[in-house]
């Protein structure tokens, strides 16, 4: 396993309540056996207590527990789960890329070997992110003419004015995201004045993750429904937010990976919760993953990779707004002249 870090830089700054971004540095990998290589990804959350160097060290270990059987992932993964403890994005990265190596080894596309219907992906949502009234709308515009659905990322003293002018100047469903920035009665004020009157189908993360009273309390009120986003990581995380919400967003890189996001989604499904399949800023690579999994979900919040000026895979296309995925053997992402080779790695 060869492991490397590489800077994605953004066409433009992504603003949400909590910070805003230019330039990130994600995590791959590179697995190889019997001529096949398959690639994962992790990206950095220092906000989930998982900066770049951890997700270094954890890889580092890992390289030493692979064994010689990638077909034995899940054996794999609990003994990186044993002996290296919790870090989902670098997990994920492991997971991602023996996901993608199986399927090139066996020569049949993911989608395929975990027995999903390609022709039931989710349509993309785009994100507007924060920034003055006037250059959201005029996103929101641009955006609206392309993808079927927009998500505008909320969380700073004009959101009211901000959703009005959108709602009055598109056409498309809108979703909003105030990553945890609001308090329940600011949230409940919102939906009175503004969130309902204008047709918002979906309110995401509106509290604060570490505030499940107030999550529960806005999801009681809230005539829209209610996904919780930073109050999940992984399926330890469910049980608290059963009752809280209507829905989770389950990220790769937040859970650990293309499996135990399954389980995740199955357990959400028994307790009569909604999925949407969300992402960080990631390239091509872990968005493909994650778009194969839109198949099992209601919502596919995945555009970041939309975002990017180097972006090092290719991967998922868009009809119609909706996702396609590749035919090709195992995740189906494919490296660009972008990708640095594991050679020329910053470690």
């Amino acid at each position: 396993m060869d492991v490397w870090k590489q800077p994605l830089r953004l066409v433009r700054p992504l603003t949400i309540s909590r910070s805003t971004t230019t330039l990130v540095e994600n995590v791959f990998v590179a697995i190889t056996m019997a001529g096949k290589v398959g690639y994962g990804e992790a990206a950095p959350g220092p906000w989930r207590g998982e900066p770049i160097e951890a997700i270094l060290r954890y890889l580092d270990g890992a390289v030493l527990l692979l064994g010689d059987d990638p077909f034995d992932s899940d054996a794999i993964l609990t003994r990186l789960d044993q002996r290296l403890g919790d870090n989902g994005a670098a997990r994920s990265a492991v997971d991602m890329a023996l996901t993608d190596l199986v399927g090139k080894l066996v020569g049949a596309p993911a989608f395929r070997l975990m027995g999903l219907d390609a022709t039931r992906t989710r349509e993309l949502c785009y994100t507007i992110g924060l920034d003055s009234v006037d250059e959201m709308v005029k996103a929101a515009v641009d955006a609206a003419s392309k993808f079927s659905a927009l998500k505008i990322k909320l969380g700073c003293p004009d959101d009211a004015i901000i959703v009005r002018e959108i709602a009055a100047a598109v056409n498309v469903p809108l979703r909003v995201d105030a990553n945890g920035g609001w308090s329940a009665r600011r949230t409940l004020d919102l939906l009175d004045e503004v969130l309902v009157p204008c047709g918002i189908t979906l309110l995401e993360q509106p509290v604060a993750a570490a505030d499940p009273q107030a999550l529960a309390e806005v999801h009681e009120r809230s005539p829209i429904p209610v996904i919780a986003d930073e109050s999940i990581t992984d399926l330890s995380s469910l049980r608290p937010l059963i009752g809280k919400c209507s829905g989770i967003d389950i990220k790769l890189t937040k859970c650990g990976g293309m499996r135990e996001a399954l389980r995740l989604i199955h357990a959400a499904r028994a307790v009569d919760l909604s999925v949407m399949i969300g992402c960080e800023v990631e390239t091509s690579l872990s968005i493909t993953a994650a778009a194969i999994l839109t198949c099992l979900a209601d919502y596919a919040d995945l555009d970041l990779h939309l975002w990017l000026q180097n972006d090092p895979f290719a991967g998922a296309g868009l009809r119609d707004g909706r996702f396609v995925l590749p035919d090709g053997p195992g995740i189906g992402a494919e490296p660009t002249p972008a990708l640095r080779p594991p050679g020329q790695s910053l470690r």
